[in-house]
């Protein structure tokens, strides 16, 4: 090992040593739904939840914010509505047709209104926006999103599904799904 790889592995190990207990605290105020379908952003989901317990705020807003609206056209297509519609539209159709709780359609709107344009295009008042708590926010609605839509129980020694629509099962009744922890 040489110098260099020496200094790169002390300053992460310190890194790592200094904000330990700040991580494991992020990590317990999101408690995300612990299996979710794997789906085309289950990775996404998955890297939002990470990218907040090791406080990378702008990135998990950032990442909440597309993955909010890949929700949104993800509904939409599991309900045969035409997803390339504003999303706000969406949720408003999602909303009419009970397709989704008021509190679900809160959320929805809260992360398309979390200050978009400012993250996507680096507006310079992106400076003055409260980046940790959009970010925290952000992964509190999208876990909540998931619990609305991801509702499972457990039944006779498997996962049954509250809204099958949500979940690819195949034809023996089996599904690929993602399962999490801290």
């Amino acid at each position: 090992m040489d110098d260099y790889e020496n200094n790169v592995r002390h300053l992460l190990r310190d890194r790592f040593e200094r904000t330990f207990e700040e991580k494991v605290q992020r990590a317990l105020e999101v408690r995300p739904q612990a299996i979710v379908p794997n789906t085309h952003f289950t990775t996404v989901s998955n890297e939002c939840i990470s990218l907040y317990r090791d406080g990378y705020f702008m990135a998990t807003a950032m990442a909440t914010q597309a993955l909010n609206e890949g929700l949104i056209r993800f509904i939409a297509d599991r309900n045969e509505i035409a997803s390339n519609q504003d999303p706000y539209a969406l949720v408003d159709q999602f909303e009419a047709q009970k397709i989704v709780t008021p509190e679900g359609a809160a959320a929805f709107r809260r992360v398309l209104r979390s200050f978009r344009n400012d993250f996507h295009h680096l507006n310079p008042s992106i400076s003055k926006v409260p980046v940790r708590d959009i970010a925290k926010r952000n992964i509190e609605d999208i876990a909540g999103l998931e619990r609305e839509f991801f509702e499972h129980e457990f039944h006779e020694g498997g996962i049954a599904p509250k809204q099958p629509k949500y979940w690819d099962l195949t034809p023996q009744g089996t599904m690929l799904v993602n399962l999490r922890s801290g």
